[in-house]
């Protein structure tokens, strides 16, 4: 057992927030290394380490030791742009390093249910999609006859995990989204459709890779489903070993 505990900050669960769903996951990693882990509260009477997303305001919890995680490029949704020098700071994708932390403060966390998103169509596919979330809709003429797969969808994953199925191709509006490991872990490629919030070159460097990722109409990245599987199954065994270092960091 780990001498200080852990109270996280995070908002209700929602099926279709990745972020959302990243901090609970969290708390069930940290319980299973041994680690006690509270949410929401002050843990009264008790050293402890806060732990806050790049959404959360300043310090709620009175915290003398606060480990900040972001989960986004601070401000991209909304909260602060900048943090208190005193904080630990974490990323959980290269992508989001805006504060240019060492390797061993990445800490990039599968949330994805394998045992529910899994290739189960191995014949033709029919459908195409497109995702908006957190993009903006473009009304690309390529796109008509595509359906719009809604965020609320995933309230039912496993509806969610066969809706996939059924798809050959996600475009994407939203320029970074777990929907992109949902869909190849189905057998579905991607496309994103840039805004130009980032380069090419900048999302290559996106932890589960550009497998069966196209990066806008022109392209065309075949899906090689089996090895994107065992990528993703390898950033599970990573982010155990990152989440070593998270604590053994946050416990100093």
């Amino acid at each position: 057992m780990n001498n200080l505990p852990y109270s996280i900050w995070t908002p209700p669960m929602v099926a279709w927030s990745g972020g959302i769903r990243v901090m609970w996951a969290l708390v069930s990693a940290l319980r299973k290394k041994g680690c006690a882990v509270t949410t929401n509260q002050i843990i009264v009477n008790s050293d402890f380490v806060a732990v806050y997303p790049e959404i959360c305001w300043g310090n709620p919890f009175n915290s003398k030791r606060v480990a900040r995680w972001l989960l986004n490029k601070p401000g991209r949704i909304n909260g602060p742009t900048e943090f208190d020098k005193s904080e630990q700071i974490f990323a959980f994708s290269k992508l989001f390093n805006v504060y240019n932390v060492p390797d061993d403060r990445l800490m990039f966390l599968p949330a994805i249910d394998v045992n529910i998103f899994h290739q189960t169509n191995f014949g033709k596919r029919t459908k195409r999609c497109y995702y908006v979330s957190k993009g903006v809709n473009m009304h690309l003429k390529e796109l008509e006859g595509a359906e719009e797969l809604k965020k609320e969808m995933a309230v039912d994953q496993q509806a969610l995990a066969n809706y996939l199925n059924e798809c050959q191709v996600l475009y994407s509006y939203d320029p970074v989204s777990a929907i992109f490991e949902c869909a190849r872990l189905c057998g579905c490629r991607v496309v994103i459709i840039p805004n130009g919030e980032y380069t090419k070159a900048e999302f290559s460097e996106y932890e589960p890779g550009m497998n069966g990722l196209s990066w806008g109409l022109e392209e065309e990245v075949p899906l090689d489903t089996d090895k994107f599987v065992e990528t993703y199954i390898d950033l599970m065994i990573k982010f155990d070993q990152q989440l070593d270092l998270f604590i053994s960091t946050t416990q100093k």
